[in-house]
């Protein structure tokens, strides 16, 4: 026997209210003026009942599509799983759809935008990743839609969400410089770019705060990458070794390359060198030593940049700007004290 498609009609019948009513509280209506337990009863019943929204449908009656184009570096990236992950849920519950594209089989987003466009009609774009040629977007317009920066931003960007990044950067030195380490290296990205800039000022002012002298000899640029970890560490091992006691990654992947170099020279970790990274994942708890590292809400920040796109889509703001904070210090087995280094 066939199930019964769950209608709005359905759904009034359940809970007494009209069908204008129980659309606009599902599509989470700031205007509407309800009570908050009726907007529970509704949600409650459209969950019990599994009400699915007939997005096609609306799609055809509206001449929109209801999709959003998202384009990312990497499928494999646990920092952009967790982004996207707060992301969808948002649209899903908005009613939308999102698209994931791949920049990586692209030489230039100004071919890949226009596709995407045309192919899937999203009516806006959030990128996940910084290329040059994304600079063309700056007005805030990826050709006809809405264009947001996620998780980065350059000058001249009307729609961005971004992370504090550098309290999170203060912290992650300060943790070592609280166990005891005074010469603390920094694996960074390129200070050009927004966010090793700020993870960069970050490891500046812990030791400006705790009054240490700080060396730029001790900077190693890097990547947010595995290989570019483990590159950059062999780097600054061959010019800098046995003058730095401790390391701060730029990412999780930078200090989990960082430390596979490390091994290779017979170098351990934590116990010749205590090593941080930036962002959490699953890796950083599971890998050998699992790694210290400061962790942010990143679904939160996936969350945010879709409230602001569905926004801009909607014409409710023409800019939309949010900086997500909330670093915490993850402690784990890659960092530990000076003290307990000297006698082991």
């Amino acid at each position: 026997m066939k199930k019964k498609r769950v209608t709005l009609k359905l759904l009034a019948e359940e809970t007494g209210f009209d069908i204008s009513t129980i659309s606009r509280v599902l599509r989470d209506d700031a205007s509407l003026s309800i009570r908050s337990e009726n907007v529970s009863i509704i949600k409650r019943a459209a969950r019990e009942l599994n009400y699915i929204p007939d997005t096609a449908a609306r799609s055809l009656r509206s001449a929109r599509s209801y999709s959003i184009g998202a384009i990312l570096p990497s499928l494999q990236n646990q920092i952009h799983a967790q982004i996207v992950e707060g992301a969808s849920r948002v649209f899903r519950d908005r009613g939308y759809s999102l698209i994931i594209a791949h920049s990586a089989g692209w030489a230039d987003e100004r071919e890949m935008v226009p596709d995407l466009i045309a192919r899937n009609r999203v009516e806006g774009l959030m990128s996940l990743t910084y290329r040059e040629d994304l600079r063309r977007f700056t007005n805030g317009q990826a050709g006809i839609v809405p264009f947001m920066a996620v998780n980065w931003s350059m000058p001249g960007f009307d729609s961005a969400v971004t992370l504090d990044e550098r309290p999170g950067a203060r912290l992650a030195t300060e943790h070592l410089i609280d166990l005891g380490h005074r010469h603390i290296a920094h694996l960074s990205g390129d200070l050009r770019r927004f966010n090793a800039a700020e993870r960069y000022a970050g490891y500046q002012d812990a030791h400006d705060k705790r009054n240490l002298p700080f060396s730029r000899e001790l900077t190693q640029t890097a990547g947010y990458g595995y290989e570019d970890g483990a590159r950059a560490m062999d780097e600054l091992l061959d010019r800098k070794s046995g003058d730095f006691t401790a390391v701060f990654a730029l990412s999780m992947l930078t200090a989990a390359g960082a430390i596979a170099a490390l091994g290779r020279r017979g170098i351990r970790v934590p116990r010749d060198i205590s090593v941080i990274g930036f962002n959490d994942g699953m890796l950083a708890e599971v890998m050998t030593p699992s790694l210290s590292t400061v962790a942010y809400p990143l679904a939160d920040l996936g969350s945010a940049a879709a409230e602001g796109m569905i926004s801009l889509v909607e014409k409710t703001v023409p800019t939309f700007r949010q900086v997500i904070s909330g670093a915490q210090l993850i402690h784990r087995e890659s960092t530990r004290s000076v003290r307990s280094r000297t006698r082991n």
